[in-house]
């Protein structure tokens, strides 16, 4: 597996943070819901808020990456 690249927005529904990331020229949604959110912080509130959730949480989703053949993903509190 070569390098995982993520796009630059992060979207927040509510519900869940959600980023593209690209592997070997394949896109692959990666979605990380509040139960997961929730274990490393309380509030979303503004897009740095964002930022700093997926960073830490960056490693984790790479790893679920690389077990995936699906083109979408999702991070659970179990997957940590």
């Amino acid at each position: 597996m070569s390098a995982v690249q993520f796009e630059n927005e992060i979207r927040w529904d509510g519900n869940s943070l959600a980023v593209w990331a690209t592997v070997n020229g394949s896109r692959i949604f990666c979605e990380i819901p509040r139960s997961t959110i929730h274990l490393f912080s309380g509030t979303i509130e503004t897009a740095r808020d964002r930022a700093e959730i997926f960073d830490r949480l960056r490693p984790a989703v790479i790893a679920k990456i690389a077990c995936t053949t699906d083109s979408s993903m999702r991070l659970y509190p179990s997957d940590l």
